[in-house]
């Protein structure tokens, strides 16, 4: 029996969650129109550099990561902001890891879908099963053989499971990619889904969630028809999971997007197990942050109680240092779901009367004029959350990308207008070198020369600043816990439990990277300048051109990462039952502090050095494959235009027939 495909979104009039984009397709779209005409030009390097400049557009695709708990409906919204209300499956509570990324194509047909199913590689999976984990590798550093144990025969139950539903490819799998031309439900399911726990059976099916505990990331390609440019939203698992593998997962999906929708359920707003997604988000930038309270529709007096909650989280944010100033939006991923799909009559009569009661309070002239699909649209708040993720990607990434191709077009232009000049009957006349082009070249590699070891020099010592500074956090709060820890003791001995909160600690150190990050991008902007201006006098010099014409501009610099991985649990972070054996089992002050200074040391030096290897690193990287770009480019233009005088002049002969091989074995 062929597998039914979930009814697509382009079966229903769009209600249009992203027509906020419009303003930015219009104007990248100009862009790509002068793209066009540049690639047209008789100067090979500057078509050339037009065409890539074009492939580097058309790749632009957005990107919006949605976290949150567990049943916080996250899944529920996405289906509903794709117009597709049944493409994931959203009735299960899945223990599964998978990052299900959905890219949505304007331009593409609505039977070309794609998808495409990684598996953890056998070193990553190893790492769970061997270290469990996240928290295997907490109870490891703080000696808690007996936590490490219970994850451990969890882990060992999963495994068993694993390979009995997976038989002998289990270790062949591990690694693989599965890419499909096509999908459809049942295939999703097979790669993301599985029931409420992992040892459990999936509803009695063989297939669903047959790969689920081993798929580490799941991609579909489907079309957009109405949306004005590409865009990906990225559902992600939720992040209260025993082992904190998930924690992981999102961290590193927070690392490819520029922005983040915080979902959390009406009934439970911020609540304790949240704390985690606010250590994750308090290391974005608060106008990449967009909290989304879903679920309104389970409230009894909805018009009544979200005021309230949207107290109760703005004191939240405020008080375990949050992003206070991200915008807070309230509405319904079920509502959502409904207006996509039509069917009004299945809303149950408690969801329907908070519908009614909340249209009641928001309902005003202008939306009375819709059609009652397009109100409940409206009032499940999926309207304004587009609108305010599309102003974000418009004024962020779309801004980013605008200025970055338009600068270099601008470049193009005027290395193509140093190449002719108007003679008395405003005809455009070539130019000619006013030097050799060997001397052009050596000029040009003194430039490359100097901006090369400026930019080295510069960021080597905002690196060794930077190395310093964290090591003065990581002994600062060495040294005050520790303290804390020694005036406890002697206040309370050692029958009352001491706990000490890490947040100044990352205080810290979100205070160095932020110190960091604005030395590397002035060490990157000063050196590109400077690289700008020398290939400017260069191109006067060269071509006689006067002082007035349109110069060269330096590229702006990359985005810095956020710091995300701050945000991620350590021991000092556990409370409750955990910390309270690992602190019963020390006996005697001096036992109490040298495990405590070890187990912070080695806590805190993870923390660091992910934030040097893959927020610091990873920004310098990019701020010299700027530079060296930028460079290349220029390059590549300067010595086309030389080759291109230096040429003989071109010959056209007369079109010759063209000859096969099996006519030239014959000759």
């Amino acid at each position: 029996m062929t597998p039914q495909a979930p009814a697509a979104p382009q079966d229903k009039p769009a209600l249009g969650a992203f027509a906020g984009l419009g303003a930015l397709a219009t104007r990248l779209g100009a862009l790509d129109k002068s793209l066009v005409d540049l690639a047209g030009c008789g100067e090979d390097a500057i078509a050339h550099q037009a065409r890539e400049l074009r492939r580097q557009l058309r790749g632009f695709e957005p990107s919006v990561t949605l976290i949150g708990q567990v049943k916080a409906g996250k899944t529920t919204l996405v289906n509903a902001l794709t117009g597709w209300p049944d493409l994931l499956p959203a009735d299960v509570n899945p223990w599964t890891s998978v990052v299900t990324s959905l890219h949505m194509q304007p331009h593409l047909r609505p039977q070309d879908r794609r998808s495409s199913f990684r598996f953890f590689t056998n070193e990553e999976w190893d790492n769970l099963i061997r270290q469990g984990g996240r928290v295997g590798e907490i109870a490891a550093r703080a000696g808690a053989e007996d936590e490490l144990e219970k994850v451990r025969a969890q882990l060992d139950e999963m495994r068993e499971k694993s390979k009995a539903r997976l038989g002998r490819k289990f270790q062949m799998l591990l690694g693989q990619t599965h890419d499909y031309e096509t999908f459809d439900r049942e295939l999703i399911q097979r790669y993301v889904c599985l029931g409420d726990d992992f040892w459990e059976e999936a509803d009695g099916s063989p297939d669903q969630g047959r790969f689920a505990d081993i798929t580490k990331s799941a991609d579909l390609w489907f079309a957009g028809p109405d949306l004005p440019l590409p865009l990906c939203l990225r559902d992600t698992p939720g992040v209260n999971d025993t082992f904190m593998i998930r924690e992981q997962i999102t961290v590193n999906a927070l690392r490819g997007s520029r922005l983040c929708v915080v979902v959390l359920s009406a009934q439970q707003a911020l609540s304790s197990v949240d704390l985690g997604l606010i250590r994750l988000i308090s290391n974005v930038k608060a106008r990449e942050v967009i909290i989304f309270v879903n679920r309104i529709d389970e409230l009894a007096d909805p018009v009544h109680a979200v005021p309230q909650i949207r107290a109760s989280i703005i004191d939240t944010l405020r008080k375990f240092d949050g992003p206070q100033e991200a915008e807070i939006l309230f509405g319904s991923g079920y509502w959502a779901h409904h207006a996509v799909a039509g069917s009004f009559a299945d809303l149950g009569a408690d969801s329907a009367q908070a519908l009614v009661s909340w249209a009641e309070a928001h309902v005003d002239g202008a939306l009375a004029q819709l059609s009652p699909r397009e109100i409940i649209w409206h009032l499940s708040g999926l309207r304004a959350l587009g609108d305010a993720i599309s102003e974000r990607i418009d004024k962020g990434p779309g801004a980013r990308i605008e200025e970055t191709l338009g600068v270099a077009l601008g470049n193009l232009r005027t290395g193509l207008a140093a190449r002719t000049q108007p003679d008395t009957s405003g005809a455009a006349t070539p130019r000619h070198l006013q030097i050799s082009a060997q001397d052009l070249l050596q000029q040009f590699d003194q430039i490359e020369d100097r901006a090369c070891a400026a930019l080295e020099s510069g960021l080597e010592k905002v690196h060794h600043s930077f190395a310093g500074r964290t090591d003065n956090a990581r002994r600062a709060f060495l040294g005050r816990a520790t303290g804390s820890l020694v005036k406890h003791l002697e206040q309370f001995g050692e029958a009352e439990i001491w706990t000490y909160d890490p947040s100044g600690l990352r205080m810290l150190l979100r205070s160095a990277y932020k110190v960091f990050a604005q030395g590397a991008g002035k060490t990157g902007t000063d050196v590109l300048t400077t690289a700008a201006s020398d290939i400017n006098a260069l191109y006067q010099h060269a071509f006689g051109l006067a002082s007035d014409v349109p110069s060269i501009a330096p590229p702006p610099l990359p985005a810095v990462p956020a710091p995300i991985s701050l945000g991620q649990t350590i021991a000092l972070d556990l409370r409750g039952s955990w910390w309270a054996r690992f602190w019963r089992r020390q006996r005697g002050y001096e036992a109490f502090s040298e495990d405590f200074a070890r187990l912070i040391h080695e806590e805190t030096k993870p923390v660091v050095d992910t934030l040097h290897h893959q927020c610091a690193a990873p920004f310098t990287d990019a701020v010299r494959r700027t530079l060296a770009d930028f460079i290349q480019g220029q390059r590549d233009i300067l010595l086309g235009l030389a080759q291109q005088e230096a040429a003989p002049p071109r010959v056209d002969l007369p079109p010759v027939a063209p000859v096969n091989r099996l006519q030239r074995s014959a000759r």
